[in-house]
């Protein structure tokens, strides 16, 4: 017959290694989030940058009219 005592201990360990495992893949999974966020957000800086050098390049001090006059 086993120890009761190590049986406790056993099933603690067991627990312990399922949670520690869980919470392996929730931080990969978050890394990976992480990641995409931050090339996402690295995409809109660059998109943005473009759009103020072409606002740059069109302002010389003249206003353009609209299209539509």
């Amino acid at each position: 017959m086993s120890d009761p005592k190590l049986q406790h201990i056993e099933e603690k360990l067991a627990h312990l290694e399922m949670a520690n495992a869980q919470l392996e893949d929730e931080v990969f999974r978050q890394q990976r989030e992480i990641e995409t966020l931050t090339r996402g957000h690295r995409g809109l800086l660059e998109r943005l940058e473009r759009m103020q050098d072409a606002d740059d390049s069109n302002a010389d001090g003249v206003l353009e009219r609209p299209p539509h006059y």
